[in-house]
């Protein structure tokens, strides 16, 4: 059975994704060989930034496209921080799923990601 190694994040600009990963979202730079490939980790889960030409706007979340889903235990709070650091959310309020709340944002270059904090509600 195949057996998933890495997550690849497809990216045009490599200093503006390691910004935005790295200073934004607290992920590491684990290897760097390549000028147009760079290896994160997070929390033991390896990323592969890959330089493509140009973004592209997924339009979330009406077609199909891999989301990658981050564990939050505040989900407010990590989006007060996140907004503060100039993270562009999708959804400006906690919306409501079957497992607890969630809020997706996206990277500078079309890729969408959502925070979700597990048994939350979006009654304060």
């Amino acid at each position: 059975m195949p057996e998933i190694c890495v997550v690849q994040f497809n990216v045009s600009d490599m200093d503006e994704a390691l910004d935005f990963y790295c200073s934004k979202l607290g992920f590491e730079v684990k290897k760097k060989d390549y000028e147009d490939l760079i290896l994160l980790d997070h929390e033991g889960v390896s990323v592969l930034l890959c330089k493509v030409d140009k973004p592209h706007q997924i339009d979330y979340p009406k077609v199909a496209q891999t989301v990658v889903n981050f564990k939050v235990r505040d989900l407010r709070k990590e989006m007060a921080d996140l907004k503060a650091k100039g993270v562009e959310f999708i959804h400006s309020e906690p919306q409501q799923c079957p497992v607890g709340i969630y809020a997706a944002i996206r990277d500078p270059f079309g890729n969408v990601h959502e925070l979700v904090e597990f048994g939350g509600t979006i009654e304060e």
